[in-house]
């Protein structure tokens, strides 16, 4: 190989993989972890009277990684079923209130479901990604 050809194919290499995104962990950011696990027997019920800001957090932490516990298959199904009652209390007060916003809700918890019940990581995923949305642009809102 003449030393041409082997500096472009460094470069080539060089460029190549310089190309790629710089991955770093935020260990100033932690994620809640919500009382719902695997090994959780009993939870305790939801206060349908609740402050809709404390379902809508408690909304957000059930679908923050879901989509991973879809993936590694631990506590997704106790996840969706405490997010199903959840959304039962939130959604009354938000159709009581603002029935033109449950849509937008509704939408996000279809897809929770659809990632635990179809096994589709990436449903769960776009679906927190939309719930913090509107979670946030409701409570700017109120």
């Amino acid at each position: 190989m003449t030393p041409g050809v082997a500096g472009a194919l460094a470069l080539a290499a060089v460029l190549t993989l310089g190309a790629c995104g710089t991955t770093y962990i935020d260990s100033d950011v932690s994620v809640p972890d919500t009382a719902v696990d695997a090994t959780t027997t009993t939870l305790p019920a939801v206060d349908p009277d609740a402050p809709l800001p404390e379902l809508l957090a408690e909304i957000e932490a059930l679908m923050v990684d879901l989509d991973e516990r879809i993936i590694d298959q631990r506590g997704e199904s106790a996840r969706l079923e405490r997010l199903e009652d959840v959304w039962r209390a939130a959604e009354r007060q938000i159709r009581a209130n603002d029935p033109d916003d449950v849509f937008n809700f509704a939408q996000a918890i279809d897809l929770a479901r659809s990632g635990v019940e179809r096994r589709r990581p990436a449903d769960a995923s776009k679906g927190y990604k939309i719930i913090a949305d509107v979670i946030a642009d409701y409570l700017d809102l109120s």
